[in-house]
């Protein structure tokens, strides 16, 4: 009889573990999925998209160098150069496409490069610019008041019109549109992993 009570004490106490393992695993999977849920949410409220970091993403490399295809065109991180003069280019307006492996070091400093993908619209390049020349010196940043961590750029190479790149972000567009351009710099502009005018 004590054999058999002590018996059934077991049994219950073994339940009793197993259901308390069955509660506390439910509430700590619904914590992850409710921090996974939230990180996931806030990450898609952000503008643009989120574009993985490449391996080596931080690497130096000679000009002429061979390296891994870049995962975003234009790119957002990789192997790129550091040579005085050259990459990172001035920040501003240029009218010439800037290599990918110079304009990544810009994204690097924190910078957002603004470019289209078309040789016949002077009036979508001008908007560009525009926008550049009226904003940036309204919104400084107050640790580089001289610099604008911005450039605006042709990149006939891309598949969309427009992009807008920041260091492992990226915002397209078919037509010139200024408050989600505002949106990403401000979101993104001195984010990069080396915070350098």
């Amino acid at each position: 009889m004590r054999q058999h009570a002590r018996e059934v004490q077991r049994q219950r106490a073994m339940r009793e573990k197993r259901t308390r393992r069955i509660l506390i695993g439910g509430v700590v999977a619904l914590g992850v999925a409710a921090v996974v849920g939230f990180l996931v949410f806030q990450a898609q409220s952000l503008p643009g998209r989120g574009v993985a970091l490449m391996a080596n993403a931080q690497q130096h490399i000679d000009k002429g160098a061979t390296h891994a295809a870049y995962n975003s065109t234009p790119p957002t991180s990789g192997p790129h150069w550091n040579i005085a003069g050259e990459a990172p280019v001035p920040w501003g307006i240029s009218k010439e496409q800037i290599p990918d492996e110079a304009q990544i070091h810009n994204l690097e400093h924190g910078g957002i490069n603004i470019q289209y993908n078309c040789r016949d619209c002077p009036e979508l390049a001008q908007q560009m610019e525009d926008f550049y020349t009226r904003w940036w010196p309204d919104h400084k940043l107050s640790l580089f008041p001289a610099s604008s961590k911005i450039v605006v750029a042709p990149y006939y190479t891309m598949p969309s019109r427009i992009a807008l790149t920041a260091w492992g972000r990226i915002e397209t567009m078919d037509t010139w549109d200024e408050q989600k351009a505002v949106a990403f710099i401000e979101a993104w502009r001195n984010k990069g992993p080396e915070q350098t005018p």
